[in-house]
C-alpha cells in the first residue's frame, strides 16, 4: 500500500494526523539535516501501521510517498 506523507520537521510533538486513507501529515521534533527527521518518520509510521514502511519517493522534499510493507 502506497501512502502520502507530508513531513512538518522540527514539530514540537512527534504524531501523526491522518487526512484519509491515504494521506497523513507528520509532525517530528527531529531536524531535516543529515535525514534525521526522515528516520523519524520511517520509524512513527512503522509504529502505527505495526509493519515496516520504505520511503518510496521524496527524500529532501516536504512532500513523499512511502509504501507500508
Amino acid at each position: 500500500m502506497l501512502i502520502k506523507v507530508k513531513v512538518f520537521p522540527e514539530s514540537g510533538e512527534d504524531k501523526i494526523e491522518m487526512v484519509d486513507t491515504e494521506n497523513y501529515k507528520v509532525f517530528v521534533r527531529a531536524g531535516a539535516q543529515n535525514g534525521h527527521a526522515n528516520k523519524e518518520v520511517i520509524y512513527l509510521l512503522s509504529k502505527h501501521f505495526g509493519r515496516g514502511v520504505k520511503m518510496v519517493s521524496g527524500g529532501t522534499r516536504p512532500s513523499k510517498i512511502f509504501e507500508v510493507l
